[in-house]
């Protein structure tokens, strides 16, 4: 992976978790073919864990909490979320109020 620079590596970081759904730990980096190495990872960051990196640390919060409150939405829903066969997109538009809220 030639020229990657942390700005790239933070937008490639929050594609991951979005496209994955869940943040990603060092193991889940290295088996991804697009990311750099973690060690190459540290590196870019100055020797920095993933949680240690400021830009990082503030977007894994963020998403851990919307992932908290889409689990917490579907506990709170009429519907048993394991056969419903709705999405929690198409559920999260008739339940605007939890995330408005916190602007999520």
């Amino acid at each position: 992976m030639s020229q990657m620079n942390k700005r790239n590596l933070i937008k490639m970081y929050e594609r991951k978790i979005i496209r994955e759904h869940k943040i990603p730990t060092a193991v889940d980096i290295n088996q991804d073919y697009f990311f750099p190495s973690y060690k190459k990872f540290k590196k870019i960051f100055n020797g920095k864990r993933i949680r240690e990196v400021a830009e990082l640390s503030k977007m894994i919060r963020k998403y851990r909490l919307k992932f908290k409150i889409e689990e917490m939405f579907c506990e709170d829903c009429l519907y048993n979320k394991n056969n419903c066969g709705k999405g929690i997109e198409e559920c999260k538009k008739k339940g605007e109020l939890y995330f408005n809220k916190l602007d999520l």
